[in-house]
């Protein structure tokens, strides 16, 4: 429990180590969690407002380390904010590059050190006790080296070479212990060195003095901008319908499964919806989706009413839709069935909306389809 507050403490120190690995974990939970929650916007949005929390946290526990100015808070929060709004509204895989702007902003951060030397536990510093967990790794290591009792049978003999190597030993141990109070005196006067000489500190200098300050500006917002362009290319072209997906979605706009799809010499198609009705489908010229005949309100195009066959045959149609922008289904009653599929295949040509399509070589066709052959035998 002590552990969860330090994640939302304002007050205290985050060090690099601690600070970078949250900001990792943040970044990858959402991820999985907007994976999860891909069709539930509301808790994709609940799971990142989580991530962001716990990513503002440590980046406050962060700049207080550094003793920055809480201005650099806004620009990796902030970015995260941002992408993961985008990721989430957008739902396209190729879009998760985004979260990698507020991770290198992170990054940035890493390159500025602690201002003072700090006890830190697990990586942090701060009003919330993690003391318990620094009293469980000492008492392991102090198990650990737990020393055997032995018996104490020295005889006279044995006992003056013990107490001269007892005396080597402290004189030895002496010899160390002024060793490693030099040697610490030494690394002691070296911080303030070491701390100048900073790698984390070279490499923000190097990148962002002011001579190349705007070369790295330059550079970043051309490789974002380059990474977006791509991005959106591909998810457009992920997202365009296939010729494939749009037949699949034309069955499912017919209202129907279609079966028994034939193609007709005069390039109109013959389908039979699950109840048995005929539906004839053909291209015509772009025009918007919409419907063209009801026979339930009798309104609409009255040349999609009927379906005119040469010599004065009449069938009325129940419905005509235009769908996909260019393609006609006309729908008939399973009634008429059996009389549409022979005078498709015993007369010469059709009128329908307007359309007018020859009938020759379309016995030839039907006969060669178990379905329609069939209805021809009546």
């Amino acid at each position: 429990m002590q552990l969860l507050k330090s994640l939302f403490c304002l007050r205290g120190f985050d060090n690099r180590v601690r600070f970078i690995t949250i900001k990792f974990f943040c970044l990858v939970s959402f991820i999985v969690l907007n994976e999860v929650f891909v069709t539930a916007i509301f808790a994709a949005v609940i799971s990142l407002i989580i991530c962001l929390a716990v990513s503002v946290t440590t980046t406050q526990r962060r700049l207080n380390d550094a003793q920055l100015h809480r201005n650099w808070i806004l620009a990796p929060t902030g970015s995260f904010l941002i992408s993961g709004v985008i990721v989430i509204f957008i739902g396209h895989g190729s879009i998760y590059w985004l979260l990698l702007i507020p991770l290198l902003l992170s990054l940035l951060l890493l390159t500025y050190p602690s201002t003072k030397k700090r006890d830190y536990i697990l990586g942090y510093n701060g009003p919330v006790d993690l003391s318990e967990y620094l009293t469980k790794t000492h008492s392991g290591s102090s198990t650990s080296q737990r020393i055997e009792p032995t018996m104490n049978q020295m005889n006279s003999a044995e006992q003056p070479i013990h107490l001269e190597q007892n005396n080597s030993a402290t004189l030895n141990t002496d010899r160390t212990s002024s060793a490693l109070h030099t040697h610490y005196e030494s690394s002691s006067n070296n911080i303030s060195h070491g701390e100048s000489n900073d790698i984390g500190e070279s490499i923000r200098l190097a990148l962002f003095s002011n001579r190349n300050a705007q070369i790295t500006i330059s550079v970043v917002v051309f490789l974002v901008a380059l990474a977006m362009i791509i991005s959106l290319i591909f998810a457009g072209e992920n997202n365009t319908p296939t010729t494939e997906s749009i037949k699949i979605v034309e069955k499912k706009d017919t209202n129907t499964e279609l079966q028994h799809h034939i193609t007709l010499p005069d390039n109109f198609s013959l389908m039979v919806s699950t109840y048995n009705g005929l539906v004839i489908s053909w291209q015509a010229d772009s025009a918007e989706n919409q419907e063209l005949w009801n026979i339930g309100n009798a309104q609409g195009d009255t040349s999609c009413q009927s379906i005119l066959f040469n010599k004065g045959d009449t069938i009325r149609s129940y419905q005509v839709n235009i769908e996909n922008n260019n393609q006609y289904f006309a729908h008939f009653s399973p009634l008429d069935t059996t009389a549409l599929v022979k005078n498709i295949a015993f007369k010469g040509k059709f009128s329908l909306c307007g359309y007018e399509f020859s009938l020759k070589g379309s016995q030839a066709v039907l006969g060669k389809t178990a379905f329609y052959a069939n209805l021809l035998e009546y």
